[in-house]
């Protein structure tokens, strides 16, 4: 079987410049491809990437785009509430072993960040 080795969601935004700020700013994704003449922006942090792409309709999921898993959720979660991150779902842990929250970006999807947890 081929081995898979990465994986980058797509967020449609309608502009590029506050999410992509955002996203390196608040939460330390590094810019790899910035060509807003294209209207595309892709962004990496670890093993995490994120494509950010302009169209002039944009769509945003109901729930979240992306599940990002992160070592320590409690220190991102406060990370995120010192830097005016706009949190729509709290820190909360799951009887499925998850405990997690999720974070609205500029350009309106929200992003869910959470780790394992014993049980």
């Amino acid at each position: 079987m081929v081995e898979f080795e990465s994986y980058r969601a797509n967020l449609e935004v309608a502009d590029l410049t506050p999410t992509v700020e955002f996203l390196r700013d608040v939460l330390g994704f590094e810019v790899e491809v910035d060509e807003p003449a294209m209207g595309l922006a892709l962004l990496r942090r670890g093993g995490v990437g994120l494509g950010v792409v302009r169209t002039p309709n944009p769509a945003v999921n109901e729930t979240t785009a992306g599940y990002v898993g992160v070592a320590d959720v409690d220190a991102l979660y406060a990370h995120c509430r010192r830097h005016g991150g706009e949190i729509t779902a709290e820190l909360a842990e799951h009887p499925w072993g998850l405990r997690d929250f999720v974070l609205r970006i500029p350009g309106g999807h929200r992003l869910a960040f959470g780790q394992r947890i014993a049980r």
